[in-house]
């Protein structure tokens, strides 16, 4: 039997619903990054392609918007992300957490490359969370 769906097509279950939104996310990113919501205050952020400048343009360009649209919680999806992550793609991400931790919302990573973990997970954060990558998004 399958789940049941929201009039919009979505999972009921909060856990299906971040899952289908980070795919989302992933699926219509553009210019290396790509944003779905998934309930009231709750934003999935996919990061995509090979990591450089132009995702850490776009990531902060996005804080104004994150700031309003996920005050309650933030998904981050980068298992997506290809080549090397590089000290200021790194440090964005950072900021973008500790900016939505500090500001009340609940934040989870998911797919994180090696030099990611290392960072974020360098100082602790209450409602955080730095989950393997999936990738049958099961």
């Amino acid at each position: 039997m399958a789940a049941p769906l929201l009039p919009d097509g979505d999972p009921t279950d909060l856990a299906d619903r971040r899952r289908a939104a980070r795919r989302r996310a992933v699926d219509h990113a553009d210019e290396g990054v790509g944003l779905s919501r998934y309930d009231d205050g709750c934003l999935a952020l996919a990061v995509v392609g090979d990591a450089g400048p132009t995702q850490v343009k776009a990531l902060r360009a996005l804080r104004p918007r994150l700031a309003q649209e996920a005050w309650a919680e933030l998904t981050v999806e980068l298992s997506a992300l290809t080549g090397d992550c590089g000290p200021a793609l790194v440090r964005v991400l950072g900021q973008l957490r500790v900016h939505r931790l500090a500001a009340g919302a609940r934040v989870e990573v998911h797919g994180a490359p090696p030099e990611v973990v290392s960072y974020l997970g360098s100082s602790p954060a209450t409602e955080f969370t730095v989950r393997d990558v999936d990738p049958t998004w099961s």
